[in-house]
């Protein structure tokens, strides 16, 4: 019968049981134990009972085909969700116009003339709007396609126009052959322009996959776009195999710049649906104001004064302002309006001004230093809430982030992906005014007053030494 027996509890403290103890196969308590189950499941409503179908019949062609319409194909499935997913996505976005290189007094190579420079930017253009059509219909995979048929065209310029997936065939497009695209790459002016149309075009992208950071998106959906992210840079490098070094790191910077933006908007927008179910907890939002009115705020700002040196009157709002603001139990789209209006407040009286950039990162620095001395007072109280504050500080430092990135895009005439990504030598616009602001600090050291400085600025200048001082004192 297959009967043992097994010890249970401590030694002396034992007891035995009977382990594998079941019904006999032709036992009549079978039959009970199949009619109870029946008549609990009869007791279930109409939309929780499983549904049972028949067993298809597969000996005949009509009855396989039936059968085989059953299951749907992969690509069947994917079709289906991606359709699913476009209403979260902004498919009426309008891509903006690309500008016309600026050639100035380059001279171009032997072997490249103006009439080709012309036949680039339209089919540029062409291959920029094929991506947007197929980032649209959610069909990352073609992307890589697009890339290689794009850098690797065998065709001459008097061949006829290329179909690419997702796009409409433009009659007056030409295919530029290899060689004369990397001929035209290598010219410094062309491949700034083409910079210049990739910060444009990948912006574009971000807007249409992710219109709202905070808007509830399927996890699905966040998955697909970060594994798109994860595979650019390898699919435009090895389109790109053949192209000298520099272009292929130019390319790359920028579309490193694209994946990045995407992981941190979907990491963003994963905080915010994890922080929606907190901010909708009443007794969370009553145990975390609790504990915050337990933490020594007057500390904080002892410890942190020295390092940030910002004015004790904004600190004492801004904590005012974040205790009523949790006490009114607010929503995530209240906070990120309180949020947004702090910003605003902060960097006000640097608008306009190069200084604008240098004052957005010191506030991000003195911002994050303050939560996270908040968040050590906490865990040195043992806070119940911790977990709470931890999540919510994690989604604002990062929203943070992402609206002083917009500020600063704006302030300076370029896309957030051109301020936030990496930059060469080639053009760098943002690092250029970084330049700027460093040496205008430099010159409104003596001029600028206690008035002038602010959250934003920081009252102690870091002394710069020049290389060449030692050999012009000599």
């Amino acid at each position: 019968m297959g009967l043992r027996t097994r010890r249970l509890g401590t030694r002396g403290n034992s007891k035995y049981h009977y382990y594998g103890i079941r019904l006999k196969p032709d036992s009549p308590l079978n039959r009970l134990q199949e009619d109870t189950q029946y008549m609990a499941m009869r007791q279930q409503p109409m939309h929780q009972k499983p549904r049972y179908r028949p067993a298809q019949k597969t000996d005949s062609l009509g009855d396989s085909g039936s059968h085989s319409g059953l299951h749907s194909t992969p690509e069947q499935t994917m079709a289906v969700q991606s359709q699913h997913h476009q209403q979260y996505i902004d498919v009426s976005h309008v891509f903006p116009e690309f500008p016309a290189p600026d050639l100035g007094s380059f001279l171009l190579q032997d072997g490249v003339t103006l009439h080709d420079v012309k036949a680039l930017q339209l089919v540029y253009r062409r291959h920029c709007e094929a991506t947007v059509d197929v980032v649209m219909n959610l069909q990352f995979h073609y992307i890589e396609k697009l890339w290689l048929s794009f850098w690797n065209s065998k065709a001459s310029s008097s061949d006829g126009p290329t179909s690419l997936p997702a796009s409409d065939e433009d009659p007056e497009g030409a295919v530029l052959p290899k060689d004369k695209l990397i001929s035209l790459c290598q010219c410094d002016p062309i491949l700034r322009w083409m910079r210049s149309c990739d910060h444009i075009l990948y912006q574009a992208l971000v807007e249409i996959l992710i219109p709202d950071v905070l808007r509830p998106v399927p996890s699905t959906l966040t998955q697909a776009i970060r594994n798109f992210a994860k595979s650019l840079e390898g699919w435009l490098t090895n389109a790109m195999s053949d192209f000298p070094q520099q272009v292929i790191q130019t390319k790359v910077g920028v579309v490193s710049a694209f994946a990045q933006t995407l992981r941190r908007y979907t990491s963003l927008n994963h905080l915010a649906q994890a922080a929606r179910a907190v901010l909708q907890n009443t007794s969370q939002i009553n145990q975390m104001l609790s504990d915050l009115n337990r933490v020594d705020f007057a500390n904080v700002q002892e410890q942190a004064s020295w390092v940030c040196q910002c004015e004790v009157s904004v600190v004492q709002r801004l904590e005012q302002d974040f205790k009523l603001t949790l006490q009114q139990q607010s929503s995530l789209d209240q906070w990120a309006s309180w949020l947004d209006s702090v910003v605003t407040q902060v960097l006000k009286q640097h608008a306009g001004s190069p200084s604008f950039p240098k004052a957005a990162r010191q506030f991000l620095l003195k911002w994050s230093f303050y939560s996270s001395m908040v968040i050590r007072d906490l865990t040195l109280r043992s806070a119940a809430s911790f977990g709470s504050f931890h999540l919510i500080r994690l989604l604002y430092d990062e929203y943070m982030f992402y609206l002083v990135e917009h500020r600063v895009a704006e302030a300076t005439g370029e896309t957030p992906i051109a301020v936030m990504g990496e930059f060469n030598d080639l053009a760098s616009l943002s690092l250029t005014l970084l330049d700027k602001d460093d040496m205008g600090d430099e010159q409104r050291g003596s001029e600028a007053g206690p008035d002038a400085r602010s959250l934003g600025e920081p009252l102690v200048k870091r002394e710069r030494s020049d290389p060449n001082h030692s050999l012009q004192g000599i």
